[in-house]
């Protein structure tokens, strides 16, 4: 999985994507911040490459209507031959609302709206809809190609709303051990998790990996879900840095115990051994995703030369 923090050119983009490929990985997915559209970039994959399976993780569903992402969904399914997903989430209000401008009002209703929706557009079937957010009248898609559908989510009802109207449940920063609890709300959707990881383990290694966690840290969201996980005191610090802009700040609060619970900062040895972990828990697709702070190129050339 390739972040939507990391810069990368579009060139370089195509030719990872035909490595990947050549290395025999099953999927490639794209994420997106404030840089290059996921949409664009996996378009890009799909044209270079022959069975590798593509998706988004995540675009957000503020800133694209329902039928935007059909559209997107459809030409990028018809592009790749059928090997597109398309990742879904709710993001962040920083992102969406501070970057976008974009009011971040009630996701998980927008969510399921635009869930519901995106099934009407798939059933190439002509519709009126009444909803909070949409109400298109006499609709239909008439490019007849549909992806699969993948939502990320982090708490319970997210869960619950991915395995009703989702072909898949993608979560994030998630330890082995706490997957269990989680793993029933899936019900009939695949399962599968977003693994960050930073390939070394000097000092350089492991401030790309506070920095990462104290990203998401940044979030009210993630703060909770740290929370959650045991790690409420550093959740709390975190936030009260990003709130006085103290980046360095936030990046103290993370400590050694939550990098190694909720990433792999390591060779690539503990990264295959995380891996398995999570697939002997009942995790069907690991998303690994080398962390965009610090030598980003260099912990993708680490992941895709040596895993």
């Amino acid at each position: 999985m390739l972040s939507g923090n990391g810069d990368l050119s579009s060139t370089l983009i195509a030719s990872i994507s035909q490595k990947v490929e050549e290395r025999g990985f099953y999927a490639l997915w794209f994420g997106e911040t404030t840089l290059r559209d996921a949409g664009v970039l996996a378009g890009i994959a799909a044209f270079v490459t022959k069975k590798l399976v593509l998706g988004t993780s995540i675009i957000n569903v503020f800133t694209r209507t329902p039928g935007q992402l059909a559209m997107l969904g459809a030409t990028l399914s018809e592009l790749s031959g059928g090997r597109f997903t398309l990742g879904l989430g709710v993001s962040t209000p920083s992102i969406v609302q501070g970057w976008h401008g974009v009011n971040y009002e009630r996701p998980l209703k927008r969510m399921e709206e635009t869930l519901k929706l995106l099934k009407k557009y798939f059933s190439f079937e002509r519709f009126n809809y009444q909803g909070e957010f949409f109400s298109p009248t006499n609709a239909r898609l008439k490019l007849r190609s549909s992806p699969r559908i993948a939502v990320a989510a982090l708490n319970p009802k997210m869960i619950q709303l991915a395995s009703q109207h989702a072909d898949q449940v993608i979560l994030n920063l998630y330890p082995v051990e706490k997957v269990k609890y989680v793993l029933p709300l899936t019900k009939s959707a695949e399962s599968s998790v977003m693994l960050y990881c930073v390939i070394a383990s000097d000092e350089k290694a492991l401030d790309a990996a506070k920095e990462l966690l104290a990203f998401y840290g940044s979030s009210q969201a993630y703060a909770r879900l740290f929370a959650s996980f045991g790690f409420s005191e550093e959740a709390k610090a975190m936030l009260n840095a990003w709130e006085r802009k103290d980046r360095e700040g936030a990046k103290r609060a993370v400590t050694q115990k939550m990098v190694e619970d909720l990433m792999v900062l390591g060779d690539i040895k503990l990264l295959r051994d995380r891996v398995k972990q999570y697939h002997e828990v009942g995790i069907s697709e690991v998303l690994i995703a080398p962390s965009p702070f610090g030598d980003f190129l260099g912990n993708i050339k680490a992941v895709v030369e040596n895993y």
